[in-house]
């Protein structure tokens, strides 16, 4: 197929355009060509992919839409006669393919001797155009390339400093003893090392800032948090027999339900829900506040001295009493446990994993189960997920009161010791500190996930 050629204005911005793709000053740190390059055999990529980049389509006035197999085989064959040109690229005999003509030496070897003769320049207009900049930098050398990095704090902008790269070291080491004026305003010279290491500064500053506003407004990591309540084996089987006593009573005539060989009814017979978490999600751990109080966590997770002694039974009624750590023998084949918030004695309480995928296997397990919960010693825990404006409020009052323990830290608390916060969620739990807003301790009341 005879393809139209491309006119002589357009012709060069698709060669330079492309020789910038494939050259040292771009491909080593383009992750998306450099991996299709390295895939390829023969080290030649589709031309049909180089059109469908968007300077590419900018070039060749084609809609921002198009695809790479939605690219005219003509178009792509006009670009190949003018790529052909080309003394740093390599086309395919059929027109179709394109590549370097020679092979690129390692990246981190490529990136250094680019870095070593790039310049960073500013400031210069928010509105300046790259080719601008390239043909006023010409005078000073032959340019490989310009660079216009976005702002660290919004990527829609350019950040006022540009990057030229030189072909020659000596070219960009004596632009940079120079007195150079652009639109007016004398321009602040350095090397690329030393404008990278002030970029990734201000980067940190900026990212710190952010995650401190992202804990102010309520940003939290997703679904690690289950709620449970405990119910003993004793209640639950007569709840059961209770409800098989009454469809038994109101079926005479029809086929009652018969309860399996555990005493427990059909999947019918109580409402189940396997619940989902995203787990697309990306995961938040709030590194630092969860290191300061990692000891004090510990402590909960593991048995109390008060809990190690104890036989598993309340001495008055001699019921078996839950501790944390028969909660955390059970939780853990899950995945890691980080926090147990739960009270010896009481009904109910949270259990916070690691990952998110931890908390889902628990929740299935115990849907499926016939008990509709997991056996803890002789007790069945239900499962909740944690979501929603209740999960939201969890964090919210764990944040706060790790703050404060924070502010408290170096006083002294009961027995001359310094104040850690207290074992349980928030230090000692009450019903200003409980996540429930309610009586301490109780499970939330959350909307099951979809």
């Amino acid at each position: 197929m005879a393809a139209a050629p491309l006119d002589e204005a357009k012709a060069k911005n698709i060669l330079r355009q492309v020789e910038f793709y494939f050259s040292d000053s771009n491909l080593p740190r383009d992750k998306f060509l450099k991996k299709t390059v390295q895939e390829s055999e023969d080290g030649l990529v589709s031309l049909a992919l180089i059109c469908s980049f968007s300077r590419m389509k900018s070039h060749l006035g084609l809609n921002a839409a198009v695809k790479p197999d939605e690219v005219p085989e003509e178009t792509v064959l006009a670009v190949a006669e003018v790529l052909r040109r080309s003394s740093s690229l390599r086309v395919s005999e059929d027109g179709k393919r394109i590549g370097r003509s020679t092979v690129l030496l390692k990246p981190e070897e490529v990136i250094e001797q680019v870095d070593s003769r790039t310049i960073a320049a500013s400031p210069l207009p928010y509105d300046v155009k790259l080719e601008d900049v390239e043909s006023f930098f010409a005078q000073h050398g032959k340019v490989n390339s310009v660079r216009l990095p976005r702002h660290v704090a919004d990527k829609r902008h350019f950040c006022g400093t540009a990057l030229i790269e030189f072909s020659e070291e000596a070219d960009a080491e004596k632009a940079l003893k120079e007195s150079i004026v652009y639109a007016g305003a004398e321009l602040e010279l350095k090397l690329k090392k030393e404008f990278d290491a002030e970029r990734e500064k201000k980067k940190g500053e900026f990212e710190k800032v952010c995650s401190n506003k992202d804990a102010s407004n309520g940003s939290y990591p997703k679904g690690l948090i289950i709620a449970f309540k405990l119910k003993s084996m004793q209640d639950y089987e007569a709840t059961e027999q209770k409800g098989a006593d009454e469809v038994a009573s109101t079926t005479e005539g029809c086929e009652a339900e018969v309860p399996n060989s555990t005493g427990s009814v059909n999947e019918d017979g109580e409402q189940k829900t396997l619940e989902t978490v995203n787990n697309n999600e990306e995961k938040s751990s709030d590194d630092a506040s969860e290191n300061r109080v990692q000891e004090s966590e510990e402590v909960a997770i593991g048995a109390t001295a008060q809990e190690s002694k104890d036989d598993g039974t309340n001495g008055s009624s001699g019921k078996t009493i839950v501790t944390r750590e028969d909660l955390k023998q059970v939780f853990r084949k899950f995945g890691t446990v980080k926090y147990i918030d739960y009270r010896m004695g009481e009904e109910s309480g949270y259990i916070r994993f690691e990952d998110p995928d931890a908390a889902t296997k628990a929740r299935a397990v115990a849907v499926l189960a016939d008990e509709g919960g997991l056996i803890v010693k002789n007790y069945i825990a239900t499962l909740e997920a944690l979501t929603g404006e209740a999960e939201k409020e969890y964090w919210s009052l764990l944040r706060g009161n790790q703050e404060r323990s924070r502010e408290n830290k170096g006083g002294k608390g009961r027995g001359g010791k310094s104040s850690r916060g207290g074992k349980h969620f928030g230090g000692k739990r009450s019903r200003q500190t409980d996540p429930a807003g309610g009586q301490s301790n109780k499970a939330l009341k959350v909307d099951a996930a979809a």
